[in-house]
Order: C-alpha cells, then sequence, then structure tokens
C-alpha cells in the first residue's frame, strides 16, 4: 500500500465520535478517551491564581494581555470549555489486547486535525508493538476553539492585522488565531505547555493506575514529538517529573532545537509580526529574569519549580546552554534526532547545535534525511501520486529508523 493509500484509509475510519473502532485489514484499533485537564486554573481567566504547590497567590496582570478586538481571538484562555475537557486517541495493533509500552505523541504548532499523523502514529504501532497517545497540546486540534478554524470569522482577523499592520507578512486565515493570541501574549506558550505537562503527568499515572485498560500498568512509556512537539518532549525528559520518564526515549522529527533557532513564519503555522513579537518578548524576558511577569518569573525560579524551569532553558540557544547540555548529555543515549535538510522551519543545523552542543561533544543520534522529492516542513510526506512511489520509500525509512530506535532500551 503506498502512504497516500493509507492515509486515505485511515482517514476515512478515524472517527473520535467514536470510543472504538477496528480495521481489520490494518491490523489496528482505534480508542477515543475522554480527559479532563485539571489544572485550567493556570490559564488567564480570573484576576487571581495560585501556585498550588506553594499556596501563593500570583496576580495576572490584564494589562499585559493585547486585543485583536475580535471575540473569537479575545475568549479568555480559562473560559475556553474544549481545551479543559477533550478526548485524545490510542492508536494499537488489534492482535495486542494489552500493550507492555506505550508512546505520547506530540504534533506540531498551530494542528488542528490528526489526519496526518495517523500513518505516522500506525506505522510506529505496528513496528514497535507500542499503543501510540495522541495526545493534544492545549488550544490545539479539539481543544481549539473551532471558530479558529472557520474561513470567515478568521478573514474578518486578518482584515484587522493588515490594517494594523500594513508590513505584516505571511497573514492567512489558518494562522490568523494563533498569530493573534500569541502576539497578544508571547507567554502563552508556557502556560499552554506548562498545562499539556501536567496533563501528561496524570495521563501517566492514570496508566500506572490501571484505568487505561489497553495499557498495561507496567508499560514502558516513550514520547515523540514533531516540530514544537519535540520542544515539548524535551523539556518533559530533561525535568523527568515524579520518575515517570527516567526510562523514556525521545525522539524529535523535524524539531530538537531551541524555540529561538526555530522560524516558525508560514501561512500554516505564525505570520511575521506574532514570531518576531514573541521571540523578541522572550529575549526581553530572559535578559530581566523575568522582571516584568513576577507570575512566570515564580514557574521559572529553579529553586521553586525545578522541574518547570527547564522551559526558560530551552528558550534561546545562547542561555543556559552549559546547564542545557550538562542534562542533555545524562540522557544522551536516550535521545534522537530525525531531521530534514531543507526544512526551513526547524533547521537541521540547529537540531545538531542543540542536541550534539556546541563544540558537538554530545553523542546524541542525528540522522538528517534528505528525500528526492518537494517537501516541506509542514509536509513531509506529500499525498503526491506522482512521487508516490518515492514518498512511500522515505516514510518507510523514517518508520523503520523510530521503530529501531523505540525499540532499543536502556540498561536498568
Amino acid at each position: 500500500m503506498e502512504y497516500y493509500e493509507l492515509y486515505e484509509v485511515l482517514k476515512s475510519h478515524f472517527d473520535p465520535g467514536k470510543p472504538f473502532v477496528e480495521i481489520e485489514e490494518l491490523n489496528l484499533t482505534m480508542e477515543s478517551i475522554p480527559f479532563e485537564s485539571q489544572v485550567s486554573d493556570l490559564l488567564y481567566g480570573p484576576e487571581k491564581s495560585s501556585c498550588p504547590q506553594h499556596h501563593q497567590n500570583l496576580e495576572i496582570h490584564v494589562d499585559a494581555y493585547q486585543t485583536c478586538h475580535h471575540a473569537s481571538v479575545d475568549i479568555k484562555d480559562f473560559d475556553i470549555e474544549c481545551n479543559k475537557k477533550f478526548k485524545y486517541h490510542i492508536l494499537k495493533r488489534a492482535d495486542i489486547s494489552t500493550a507492555t509500552g506505550c508512546i505520547l505523541f506530540f504534533h506540531g504548532l498551530n494542528e488542528k486535525r490528526w489526519d496526518k499523523y495517523l500513518p505516522w502514529a500506525y506505522e510506529l504501532a505496528q513496528r514497535t508493538h507500542k499503543a501510540i497517545i495522541l495526545f493534544p497540546i492545549a488550544f490545539h486540534m479539539d481543544r481549539a476553539e473551532p471558530m479558529w478554524s472557520n474561513r470567515h470569522h478568521m478573514m474578518e482577523v486578518v482584515s484587522i492585522r493588515k490594517a494594523k499592520y500594513p508590513g505584516n507578512t505571511n497573514f492567512s486565515y489558518v494562522n490568523a488565531a494563533i498569530s493573534s493570541r500569541l502576539e497578544a501574549h508571547p507567554q502563552r506558550i508556557f502556560w499552554s505547555g506548562l498545562q499539556t505537562y501536567s496533563d501528561t503527568i496524570d495521563i501517566v499515572k492514570d496508566i500506572k493506575n490501571n484505568r487505561v485498560k489497553s495499557i498495561s500498568p507496567d508499560a514502558e512509556v516513550d514520547l515523540f514529538g514533531y516540530s514544537i512537539g519535540s520542544f515539548l518532549s524535551l523539556i518533559i525528559k530533561m525535568a523527568d517529573p515524579e520518575g515517570l520518564f527516567s526510562q523514556s526515549r525521545v525522539l524529535c522529527f523535524c524539531g530538537g532545537m531551541t524555540i529561538d533557532r526555530m522560524f516558525p513564519i508560514s501561512k500554516y503555522i505564525m505570520d511575521t509580526r506574532a514570531t518576531i513579537t514573541m521571540q523578541s518578548v522572550f529575549t526581553e524576558l530572559l535578559s530581566s529574569d523575568f522582571k516584568s511577569d513576577p507570575r512566570l518569573k515564580h514557574y521559572q525560579n529553579d529553586g521553586l519549580h525545578p522541574h518547570e524551569s527547564w522551559f526558560k532553558k530551552m528558550l534561546r540557544y545562547n542561555y543556559f546552554q552549559k546547564e542545557r547540555e550538562e542534562r542533555i548529555r545524562e540522557i544522551q543515549s536516550q535521545i534522537k534526532g530525525y531531521v530534514l535538510e531543507k526544512d526551513l522551519v526547524a533547521p537541521p543545523m540547529e537540531a545538531l547545535n542543540t542536541l550534539k552542543g556546541g563544540y558537538r561533544d554530545i553523542d546524541v543520534e542525528v540522522e538528517i534525511k534528505d528525500f528526492p522529492y518537494e517537501y516541506s516542513h509542514m509536509t513531509p510526506f506529500p499525498l503526491s501520486y506522482q512521487h508516490k512511489k518515492e514518498v512511500t520509500e522515505a516514510f518507510r525509512q523514517f518508520a523503520e529508523s523510530a521503530g529501531s530506535f523505540y525499540s532499543q532500551r536502556t540498561l536498568r
């Protein structure tokens, strides 16, 4: 079966509204499991937010949030109900009733549908015999307001941004919502990431407490990150909250670098204005030790929040380089990068710089591929009939490399 054919079969069967689907001819089951986030009070909305660990009230400075003057975009994060209650999905081989291993799978920035990832998850499940957990990052996939995908309403936001920033480029109805929201408050990257990070811990605990019946409570938990999902996966691995991920292996696909070395300017991801604002705000926050944002400063304090503060160490390459590289060196055998030569959003050289270190003295494997067809960061495996053989072969190579990596285990 060619890649595009596999994609069509999986897409036609994937139905988040059904709790269980089996595709006999592909030896695959797909589950959709309801989940309720327990940490949504971290998000912008209430006038005050407290740190539950330190029982400390942390005031949210409302004037730090700019507005777009469009109701669909200016909605407060705390009020977005679909981000609190949603579903995640498990893809697993049908001939395995209870998986003894699983891979937490994180997608890219500004994604609204799982379709593109279904073949990736399918092939990982078949090759590794692990259950693949497709878990949505906060405010993405089903956790995103449906309005943010509405062409008519988002074109209104585009018009607002065009009028406000005449020199702006790479704007589109696809990225209008995320561009407006991240320009308004770039720190949303952290708060949404922290919510997802906390949700992930709860998922792993659910597994260990035998609340996920298709995965063994003794299952090994690995991580897969694509694009910004790699950024999140690396932070989870480096932080290793409660020792839950000490044995986890992490594959960074089209990612693996600090966030300042990613270039998400694209009609499909973020417009130019939002990207520049995000990078400049994080530079200012780092250089001032988060002086202008006491709430974020609290969570980036190494003494108070040693796990969550790994976020700041992955923001800019030249900040905390020593600490970051020391930690990556400790877990070097459990990380792999798989990057594409012509990727302009996540350049392979930057994956080398972060994962192998400035002096190339960290033994993390970074595999650089260049496929014999036109591809991009957003579409590494295009649904092209003309190049179907080449795309299928490239996908096979990727799946084989990933499957082999996950099949290795570090000696305990």
